[in-house]
């Protein structure tokens, strides 16, 4: 007993008076067995059935209320480390109240509209506008999608109107010209194993970016490097198509880049170039025999990752595995845009996303459901990508093949 209350008065007093409180009617429970006992003796007809009868109660009873016992340590501590991981994000994020701490969570309240909490926030006259900057990192810490944020009752409190994210539906990933996720378009890393719906995305994000760039007026060039000569093989009569001879696409969008970078001139009238490498791991292992090769495709795709926005270039590259051994500068730090299609394993995810965003991956993802990272918001999203017809599918390949060269 003694040990038990020294472990828990390490938590708080709160806790501690629910577990002697559990103990006291723990106690009650196990004194007041012997009426349970002498109910059950008293059918009995064998001195074996009352030996039996003693011991199954004693033994059962001392063992379910152990195991209670554990279980609401358990859960007790788990609270604990929630507490603290609380605070521990929010002197990351650095949000102090007037009181010079760091602000916590209150108590969580249903909202009005299906799945909506309401957090209330002990901010206690921190600036709105101030909490509206850290909307991400308030996302990420409490695993939830802001609707809004308003003063409570009085400035001292802020009440965040949201849903957690495991009550959230994935968003439809479709083909349109008006999505906030192309505004400022850098890189994309597309990763997912053999049937996730890998290939079928970036699909449809090559045809999303060239109709996004056309609808604003921009002259585009797409270049398809598909080492596989595979899932791409509706545009092998394009120029700028490339199969087994993947590197020399790679390559060629590389002279324009390095061409633009030695450049001085604006990069305001020049073609957007869209470079798709599907495959990428089996590119590269397919010049395993030359490392040498390896390595200038690796740096050069590296360039492109680093410089080439600023140069009007765009790479997206698609692979089932984030190995370490593919992107030297690390792949995390390379992309822009992260999508994960379908179920991703512990060590992909300790390579591409940081630990507040690997607490959000809890669903199992089907066929066609992922996650999308974008890095300058700090934002994690489910997502389910859009059926499409065979007849607008072909419709969107017209459309990107007429600007590939």
């Amino acid at each position: 007993m003694k040990k038990i209350k020294q472990v828990m008065k390490k938590i708080n007093i709160i806790k501690v008076l629910i577990v002697e409180l559990y103990l006291v009617v723990a106690q009650l429970i196990w004194h007041s067995r012997g009426y349970v006992i002498d109910y059950m003796v008293s059918k009995a007809t064998t001195e074996l059935q009352i030996k039996m009868i003693n011991a199954v109660v004693n033994i059962g009873l001392a063992l379910l209320l152990t195991l209670i016992l554990i279980a609401l340590i358990i859960t007790l501590k788990r609270h604990k480390k929630g507490i603290k991981n609380e605070e521990k994000s929010m002197k990351d994020v650095g949000l102090k109240n007037d009181n010079d701490e760091y602000i916590k969570c209150k108590r969580t309240l249903d909202g009005l509209e299906v799945n909506q909490k309401i957090y209330e926030l002990d901010a206690k006259h921190i600036p709105l506008e101030i909490m509206r900057t850290k909307q991400p990192y308030l996302e990420s810490i409490y695993n939830i999608k802001i609707d809004y944020m308003e003063y409570g009752k009085t400035t001292e409190t802020i009440n965040v109107y949201c849903t957690p994210r495991k009550l959230l539906k994935p968003t439809l990933f479709e083909v349109n010209i008006n999505d906030h996720f192309l505004d400022d378009f850098l890189s994309a890393l597309v990763v997912g194993s053999t049937g996730s719906g890998k290939t079928y995305f970036g699909h449809q994000l090559l045809g999303k970016i060239v109709l996004n760039k056309y609808h604003n007026k921009e002259d585009v060039e797409v270049f398809i490097c598909d080492r596989k000569n595979e899932d791409y093989i509706q545009f092998k009569n394009c120029p700028n198509y490339y199969g087994i001879n993947a590197i020399d696409g790679i390559r060629k969008v590389h002279e324009i880049f390095t061409e633009r970078l030695n450049n001085d001139e604006s990069n305001e009238k020049k073609k957007t170039i869209i470079c798709l490498i599907e495959e990428y791991a089996l590119l590269l292992n397919s010049l395993s025999l030359d490392k040498k090769t390896q390595e200038e495709i690796k740096g050069k795709v590296a360039d492109l990752m680093f410089a080439g926005r600023s140069k009007k270039i765009i790479t997206i590259v698609s692979l089932q595995r984030a190995d370490a051994e593919y992107f030297p500068r690390g792949a995390k730090e390379q992309f822009k845009n992260i999508i994960m299609m379908g179920n991703i394993s512990k060590i992909q995810l300790d390579m591409l996303l940081d630990e507040e965003h690997k607490k959000q991956v809890t669903e199992n993802n089907p066929q066609g459901y992922g996650y999308l990272y974008e890095y300058g918001n700090r934002k994690l999203t489910r997502i389910k990508v859009a059926e499409i017809s065979q007849e607008k599918l072909d419709a969107l390949d017209t459309f990107i093949s007429r600007r590939m060269g």
